[in-house]
């Protein structure tokens, strides 16, 4: 399947820095889920330049996955040096805890929220990742391990019919889930092991309202692969076929 391409990773690679000091409260001691984690009772200040080196906090991530409230004081002092960095970008940084969790931290809180209003909102999908736990400025959540649609299909040159079966279900997802935007970047789109697709970074699900697939579409063309999912999409689906086409003769 090529490189993999991580939860989170951006394409360019940008740096990050958190923009002003974060405030972390400590609470009671909790033992952890995951290996590696401390805990303490006082409250850490983090500046921007120490952000890679400095601890988080974070609170406990519950036993059962399907109960994805937040326990009070079972918060817990996280060590992140001790883990790899994933994924990084203009709203966060992704490290790794197990080889099926990552934690995402936020730098704003307005990211944060729209971030995980839409991942709550889309836990009964399966084309979005797994929510396992969420704090003050960090969300807990499935890590998915594969490769972007953007990489995958510039390596290839090439789309299936079963790709594009694939994006209309996960468009139809969407729309299901009452996401405002039922629009999605082409890297935000993860293929894992299995050929199952899931849909990252969605902060804008409900702050954007793009009903037509724009973003896809727009990509597909700069690939030279809009004519060819078009005609699957004619195939598969006539009537969306009728809404997408006329983008194409643009």
């Amino acid at each position: 399947m090529g490189k993999p391409y991580f939860h989170y990773r951006r394409d360019d690679s940008e740096g990050y820095r958190l923009s002003e000091t974060t405030l972390f409260k400590g609470y009671n001691q909790k033992k952890s889920l995951f290996p590696g984690f401390e805990t303490i009772n006082n409250s850490q200040f983090i500046s921007s330049n120490t952000m890679k080196k400095s601890h988080f906090l974070i609170e406990k991530v519950l036993e059962d996955p399907s109960d994805i409230s937040i326990r009070e004081k079972e918060n817990i002092f996280m060590d992140f040096k001790r883990y790899a960095v994933v994924g990084q970008g203009r709203d966060g940084v992704i490290y790794q805890l197990t080889p099926d969790r990552c934690v995402k931290v936020f730098f704003k809180e307005e990211v944060y929220k729209k971030e995980l209003k839409a991942i709550q909102v889309g836990q009964s999908s399966s084309i979005i990742p797994r929510l396992y736990g969420y704090g003050s400025n960090y969300i807990v959540m499935e890590y998915v391990d594969g490769i972007s649609l953007a990489k995958h299909l510039k390596k290839n040159r090439y789309i299936t019919k079963s790709l594009v079966i694939q994006l209309i279900n996960l468009i139809d997802g969407l729309k299901k889930l009452n996401f405002s935007r039922q629009d999605t970047e082409l890297r935000h789109v993860l293929m894992n092991e299995q050929g199952d697709l899931k849909v990252i970074d969605l902060k804008r699900a409900f702050s954007s309202n793009r009903p037509i697939p724009l973003k896809l579409l727009t990509e597909l063309k700069e690939l030279k692969l809009s004519k060819e999912f078009l005609a699957y999409v004619k195939d598969i689906r006539p009537p969306l076929y009728q809404k997408w086409r006329t983008f194409d003769e643009r």
